[in-house]
């Protein structure tokens, strides 16, 4: 019996062994897969070719209305992003824009802290910019959360005023629940500009080989956060007759805002030196766990499109919202709202969905009133650092 006992446990012993040096075999191959200078790997994109770029005269025009729902968290956190506070500080300060109102939505963080970050934010920019009222929303995603909130009457009311193009810049939960609960105000939706969309095969991917990113240069990879938050609400809005502008990831690869970026938006004022010193442990973390020196303003490229929409490059594009197969797991398990272009036969000046995929023109400041400078090499790879007002 004892003999058979020691037997087992031996043969335990030399299981558990070769089990371990598997493990260590698999990691070393996985550290070595990661080393590969493979440009897939490198920059998470599969695709290849350009997509098409429509003509200016075939981009909407510059709202002069909006309603902003957003998920500000700035300072919650050193891995929250600020994108956020920098955008609805952009648009605070854009004189040809009326903002209607500016609904709270969770996404980056809880609503208890985005609500209360948003506050904060107006109330810092109240004094040189005039009062925008701030309506709480949605608390958890389609169907658990979003009808009957203030964020939901609060837009129906701007919409049933006058017509407006509403600027999401987080899960579009209070949008589909406001569009759901009355779709006699659909007409008066010129269009939604949302944060989100990508390419099949592209994950994000922002270390990009610079070199000084975890994982050999990789550093951490991003979801399409505002899809993945709630995809119900985001099919909700699909399945309307409202045209939707797409703002993705791609785009935000063109700007980098650094620390001098920041050191500018500082110097704005008293609002803008609020959004700075939070923005700035988001700054390190693209420094350190990235090797990028500044980071990707995601929530701000859509700001910056509200202000100037001839500035980037747009494609009319198909869109569906379903599991990417193309990607490894667990992103290939995750909702994604991807885009195909439009056959070359297609024709129309405002097609219904537009990806803007890039920026264009001369290296100009972007509306922020300072310096850009602009990366030289591979378009693909093109970066621009806004420097602040």
């Amino acid at each position: 019996m004892i003999g058979r006992l020691a037997c087992r446990i031996d043969v335990l012993r030399r299981a558990a062994a070769c089990m371990g040096l598997g493990l260590v075999v698999l990691l070393v191959l996985f550290g070595v897969t990661l080393a590969m200078p493979v440009e897939t790997w490198r920059t998470g994109q599969q695709f290849s070719g350009p997509l098409p770029v429509l003509a200016p005269s075939e981009l909407p025009a510059a709202p002069g209305r909006i309603w902003v729902d957003a998920d500000p968290a700035c300072g919650e956190g050193a891995r929250v992003d600020p994108d956020d506070c920098l955008a609805i500080w952009y648009l605070m300060g854009l004189g040809d824009v009326t903002i209607a109102g500016v609904s709270t939505v969770f996404g980056n963080a809880p609503l208890k802290a985005t609500d209360t970050v948003t506050r904060e934010l107006m109330t810092r920019l109240r004094p040189t910019h005039g009062l925008v009222p701030v309506y709480r929303g949605a608390e958890a995603p389609l169907p658990e959360s979003g009808a009957g909130t203030d964020a939901e009457r609060g837009l129906l009311a701007a919409l049933a005023e006058d017509e407006l193009t509403v600027v999401a810049l987080g899960p579009l939960t209070n949008v589909a629940a406001a569009l759901q609960a009355r779709p006699d105000l659909h007409g008066n939706v010129q269009k939604i500009v949302a944060v989100m969309g990508r390419r099949p095969g592209h994950i994000f991917h922002p270390a990009e080989g610079a070199g000084g990113g975890t994982l050999f240069g990789h550093g951490p990879v991003f979801r399409d956060f505002n899809v993945v938050q709630d995809p119900d609400a985001l099919r909700v809005v699909l399945n309307l007759d409202i045209p939707l502008v797409l703002i993705p990831y791609e785009v935000a690869r063109d700007v980098e805002v650094d620390e001098e970026a920041l050191g500018h938006i500082a110097a704005s004022g008293t609002a803008g030196r609020w959004v700075a010193e939070r923005a700035r442990p988001w700054l390190t973390y693209w420094k350190t766990d990235i090797g990028r020196d500044g980071f990707y303003p995601f929530d701000l490229m859509a700001a910056m499109f509200v202000a100037e929409p001839t500035r980037f490059a747009c494609a009319g594009v198909h869109v569906e919202l379903r599991r990417d197969r193309t990607v490894f797991f667990p992103f290939s398990r995750m909702p994604a709202l991807l885009i195909e272009p439009l056959a070359s036969g297609h024709h129309g000046s405002h097609p219904g969905t537009l990806y803007c995929h890039g920026l264009q023109g001369d290296p100009q400041p972007l509306g922020l009133g300072g310096v850009v400078a602009r990366t030289t090499g591979d378009p693909d790879m093109r970066r621009e650092r806004a420097l602040g007002r």
